[in-house]
């Protein structure tokens, strides 16, 4: 667990200043992504979930009245 500390990517002064900048926004958004990995990984997980909702619709749909 100690390989690492303090190493971690990322510029917590930076982050801090968007956590601060969402909590005052009219609109804060429900979760705040911060790093281009944490961004790349949501990404990919949202293309994931479409494709399997595209693959699915019609069974789906099928189910309504």
């Amino acid at each position: 667990m100690r390989d690492g500390h303090l190493e971690q990517p990322g510029d917590p002064v930076k982050a801090a200043a968007a956590i601060i900048a969402a909590l005052d926004a009219d609109e804060p958004p429900l979760r705040l992504v911060l790093g281009q990995d944490a961004i790349g990984n949501i990404r990919s997980h949202l293309a994931s979930v479409s494709d399997e909702l595209d693959a699915w619709e019609e069974v789906g749909a099928a189910t309504a009245l």
